[in-house]
């Protein structure tokens, strides 16, 4: 699969609620424990969660895609680097997303790029 440079349909990424705050800022989540640490000491709340969801759409719609693939789920794609974050930091971090079909793009996870 052709890298692309961003991801496709890039204005219209699909972050769900439950991703962002049953996932990735849930402390007591069995894999996303560490995340939620991590984001949190960025600034990033559960009970704001459309605040980290703006922020990896922005993530999404600006930085470069650095691996695509194809998996029986869909296009796979990890994007990386800076993420705007509310202490100002703005460090670079991951993201997966994978696209079904036509479908937009879809968050699948996000962690520190370490």
């Amino acid at each position: 699969m052709e890298l692309p440079e961003q991801l496709p349909q890039a204005n219209v990424l699909r972050i769900d609620q439950a991703k962002v705050q049953d996932y990735l800022l849930n402390l007591s989540h069995e894999e996303g424990g560490s995340k939620a640490k991590y984001f949190r000491n960025r600034g990033f709340q559960p009970e704001q969660w459309q605040v980290m969801a703006e922020a990896l759409r922005q993530h999404g719609a600006t930085q470069p895609v650095t691996e695509a693939s194809e998996s029986r789920h869909g296009k796979k794609f990890t994007v990386e680097c800076q993420i705007m974050t509310p202490d100002g930091k703005n460090p670079c971090i991951l993201t997966g997303w994978i696209q079904e079909g036509t479908k937009p793009p879809r968050l699948v996870t996000a962690h520190p790029n370490s």
